[in-house]
């Protein structure tokens, strides 16, 4: 310090002692922040791609999501920060629902944080506490589509027959709900009861593939690909109909977990994917029920799904249903009686939630548009007369 401030005059030396004060400051300022970028852990890296490895072959014509690696605002609002800590500088606002490009995962001083981009074009992190990461697993999906062929074809090659259970029956008024849970977490209503060697009760999830290990004059033992061991059900629960063979080629996986799903149809032996959507599942509630996770036939079709309220009065209705499991359909988004006035805005306002949390009660939900799009995918010739409809190709559909 003395050294620099050599051949200064006494009236300056404040001045000059000052400026040098603020270098210094200046100075450890910078290495200090330095400091804490070197402290921050990159936990995931995010490019917003489709893995090259996916071939994509888009047959729906309506829009598709712009982001496939992304965070939803899970608040009421959310600050979008220049640095990962409370200590940065807001520079953007965003609201409950609000959906952003995700580019990293972060861990700085004991929270994670995420890096995204903003429809302004700014870069900038958003807490993990205020908000929920999403993205789309095409490998994921195409994993499960490859285990269910292993499964069909070892099935086949053992001489062992394939069937689905069927334990449906229709319960539009909500009665004597059975929440129950066997010890995989699977709720009994609706579903097939089977019995293990052990004796327990475990309850396989209605329209879930199965394979005949054996069988009986009033029973048969089973294997389903979802449940990890064999189980005793009655015949009265197994069906033929409906049923994939080894040649099966088209699929709708469902990711539970990220609230979106990808529509698979396989074309000279190779799987593309014919389109991805945002969605939203079921959940435990009063009426509901989480969607159970499995290998599942689809049973049919309605061109109308209506459904009550808690006190077993018509409440709405959803359009282009598909039933893959128990009351379980994909259909297109619901609107309520009372909401058809303003159907428009009701619909705009439900398909903004797509791709956030789940919220039916068991169902899966797409747009209209493109629950449209399945329907008529699946069911080439359905009779104008009739709501219900019978299915021209097989579909599976996957839940993970």
């Amino acid at each position: 310090m003395a050294v620099c401030l050599l051949g200064i005059e006494a009236g300056e030396e404040n001045k000059y002692m000052k400026r040098w004060v603020l270098v210094a400051y200046l100075a450890f300022f910078s290495v200090t922040s330095i400091t804490k970028a070197e402290e921050w852990t990159k936990v995931s890296l995010y490019d917003n791609k489709i893995p090259s490895s996916v071939k994509m072959n888009l047959k729906y014509k309506g829009e598709h999501p712009d982001i496939v690696d992304y965070v939803f605002v899970s608040s009421r609002t959310a600050n979008i920060r220049d640095y990962p800590g409370m200590e940065g500088n807001i520079i953007e606002k965003y609201s409950y629902n609000d959906k952003l490009p995700l580019l990293e995962k972060i861990y700085v001083k004991g929270n994670y944080w995420y890096k995204v981009r903003t429809p302004k074009g700014n870069e900038g992190y958003i807490a993990a506490s205020v908000s929920q990461k999403r993205n789309f697993r095409f490998d994921m999906a195409l994993d499960k589509i490859k285990s269910l062929e292993n499964f069909l074809a070892t099935e086949k090659a053992a001489g062992r027959k394939i069937a689905a259970v069927n334990s449906y029956a229709p319960n539009p008024n909500h009665l004597d709900l059975q929440k129950n849970k066997d010890k995989y977490g699977t709720s009994a209503d609706q579903n097939t009861a089977g019995t293990n060697a052990a004796g327990e009760t475990i309850y396989i999830p209605d329209r879930s593939l199965v394979s005949i290990q054996s069988s009986g004059a009033g029973s048969s033992r089973v294997k389903a690909l979802s449940v990890p061991e064999i189980l005793t059900v009655s015949n009265r629960n197994i069906s033929y109909a409906n049923i994939p063979n080894t040649n099966f080629n088209k699929v709708i996986a469902i990711d539970s977990k990220n609230q979106n799903f990808i529509v698979f149809e396989k074309q000279e032996g190779e799987w593309e994917v014919i389109s991805y959507v945002y969605s939203k599942t079921g959940m435990d509630s009063k009426l509901g029920f989480e969607t159970p996770k499995g290998f599942f036939s689809t049973a049919m079709g309605k061109y109308v799904m209506p459904y009550n309220d808690e006190n077993g009065q018509k409440q709405g209705a959803a359009k282009y249903a598909l039933r893959f499991c128990g009351g379980g359909y994909i259909h297109g988004t619901p609107i309520n009686d009372v909401e058809e006035v303003n159907r428009e805005f009701f619909m705009k306002q439900k398909e903004f939630t797509l791709g956030t949390y789940s919220g039916t009660r068991k169902c899966i939900r797409t747009s209209e548009p493109h629950a449209k799009f399945l329907f008529d995918w699946v069911i080439k010739k359905p009779n104008r007369s009739a709501n219900a409809q019978n299915l021209t190709d097989n579909l599976v559909v996957i839940v993970f």
